[in-house]
């Protein structure tokens, strides 16, 4: 993926997906306080709110999408992805991804450790986005996108999937519910590929397998990890919760 520099706002965007997509960074936005400098794309966590407005505006504008054309995640850590349309442009809902087919939709998934994946069929003009936590990506919400873009028309070897930034198998110690998560669904060579006997977990190389298991093909994941490199991006980890947020974003 490019790393991107649109009059001060950083974000990364690829050359395998042509419309307006990316994956921002800390960095371009107003915010003023410490643990939300500078763009912080949360709106619930005390930062001030024309801040927070005029940190999308930015991002809609280094991107190429209408700020007013985005869809919100009520993010509850789930494998729920919808489809959704112009009706549900400024709404929030209570799932984990989106999937949409009509142009001028923007999908948004916020991120500051999970992974954020991006989906895009050109054949079909379909689109995805989804926030993949672990408690999600174990309950396969990466395979509920490729589905439910299915049903739109997509087929999965057109599908092209882009992996951000996020915590990486090098600072991602998990607990032993982790691991027994992910043994009981699915199953232990899995699990012992994904996580390792003291217990550091590998969201990327899970989700990348399980895309990989229903027919993706075409799949670019960032090397970057989020605690690592908590000056580019907000790390949960890394802050110790005191963070703002950053989001991927994909429209037609």
């Amino acid at each position: 993926m490019k790393k991107i520099n649109s009059e001060g706002v950083i974000y990364f965007r690829s050359d395998s997906i042509p419309v307006p997509h990316g994956f921002s960074t800390r960095l371009g936005g107003v915010s003023k306080k410490p643990h939300l400098a500078e763009m912080n794309l949360g709106k619930n966590l005390g930062d001030d709110p024309p801040a927070v407005e005029e940190n999308y505006r930015r991002m809609a504008s280094a991107i190429g999408f209408e700020k007013d054309s985005i869809v919100f995640t009520n993010q509850i850590h789930s494998a729920t992805v919808l489809t959704v349309g112009k009706e549900d442009i400024d709404k929030t809902y209570d799932c984990d991804g989106f999937v949409t087919r009509e142009k001028g939709v923007t999908l948004a998934v916020r991120t500051a450790d999970c992974v954020p994946i991006l989906f895009y069929d050109g054949k079909a003009e379909v689109i995805g986005a989804v926030h993949a936590g672990w408690r999600g990506t174990v309950d396969r919400i990466q395979q509920n996108c490729i589905k439910a873009m299915c049903e739109l028309g997509a087929t999965p070897d057109n599908i092209t999937v882009l992996i951000g930034a996020c915590i990486h198998k090098c600072c991602y110690k998990v607990g032993e519910d982790f691991r027994n998560t992910l043994y009981e669904k699915l199953g232990r060579n899995m699990t012992d590929r994904y996580v390792s006997d003291d217990l550091y977990a590998d969201l990327v190389g899970l989700n990348r397998e399980l895309l990989e298991e229903v027919g993706v093909k075409n799949i670019t994941a960032s090397s970057d990890c989020t605690c690592c490199k908590s000056d580019l991006y907000f790390s949960h980890r890394a802050s110790k919760g005191k963070r703002g947020v950053m989001s991927a974003f994909i429209s037609l």
